[in-house]
């Protein structure tokens, strides 16, 4: 079994990030300096872990999800930087079968028992990354719905750029 999660960043001014920049910044984190978001996509497929760099590539060829002229694509790895955090935001209801066929049927990912899709969001201050706690009261105040989304605050994951 292959797990698999990739970050897609945007490489042009991203207008959501600013909104929250100066959302949060009007709730009192005065100090945030600047917000930065990714899509996350987590993939499970039923594919020896040899097969993730093919899967990888398979992924920047899906136009539905990554543009090279705009995004960039990272591989996220277990082991974290302890002094950088991240928040992850998903909905509950997310039915993203209609991808993963896609996905299956045009861009040659086989095997795909499950994806997962998410928003990563970090946060920085004059000191660098944000706090955990900073990240978690973005996620309650403005960042996460609680009837419709779920969030957690994880270390900021190793990632390896795809080129």
């Amino acid at each position: 079994m292959l797990q698999l999660e990739v970050a897609i960043e945007l490489t042009v001014p991203d207008n959501t990030a600013f909104t929250v920049l100066v959302a949060l910044r009007q709730l009192g984190y005065a100090e945030l300096a600047r917000v930065e978001r990714a899509e996350v996509l987590r993939l499970s497929l039923d594919q020896p872990p040899e097969n993730a760099e093919e899967i990888v590539e398979a992924l920047r060829r899906a136009e539905v999800i990554f543009n090279p002229n705009k995004h960039r694509m990272r591989r996220t790895h277990d082991a974290a930087d302890s002094n950088a955090w991240e928040a992850i935001v998903s909905d509950r209801d997310d039915d993203n079968s209609g991808l993963a066929r896609l996905l299956a049927d045009h861009f040659g990912i086989r095997d795909l028992k499950a994806l997962e899709r998410a928003t990563a969001w970090r946060f920085f201050d004059e000191h660098g990354s944000a706090p955990k706690e900073r990240l978690e009261w973005a996620c309650r105040e403005l960042l996460a719905n609680p009837i419709s989304q779920r969030w957690s605050v994880r270390e900021v994951a190793q990632a390896a750029a795809v080129n």
